[in-house]
């Protein structure tokens, strides 16, 4: 150390046990317990109805999305979408015997 220099005036080299560490806890469990409330609030309260029935729709997928699926689970590699509806497009034609 040099001389004549005082390390009491020091930033402190971590943040527990400061001021700052008391307000970055509440902080965190202010967020974390407003996230939960308006949750609850958004699930268990009835005049939310009408917008959680508008916002369920955003959470089904498209029927193209589930017929992929359902494809790819019955044992088809994974190919695109494109791929797939031409392979259903194919089946459907009479004109090809042995299909």
């Amino acid at each position: 150390m040099a001389i004549g220099v005082d390390t009491s005036k020091w930033k402190p080299r971590k943040i527990t046990g400061t001021p700052a560490s008391k307000f970055r806890n509440i902080l965190g469990v202010s967020i974390l317990s407003f996230g939960i409330i308006s949750g609850l609030i958004f699930h268990f309260v009835p005049v939310t109805g009408n917008l959680r029935k508008a916002i369920e729709p955003l959470y089904e997928d498209p029927i193209e999305e589930v017929e992929r699926r359902l494809m790819i689970a019955s044992g088809l590699p994974n190919r695109s979408a494109a791929t797939i509806r031409k392979h259903m497009e194919e089946s459907l034609r009479p004109d090809q015997p042995g299909i």
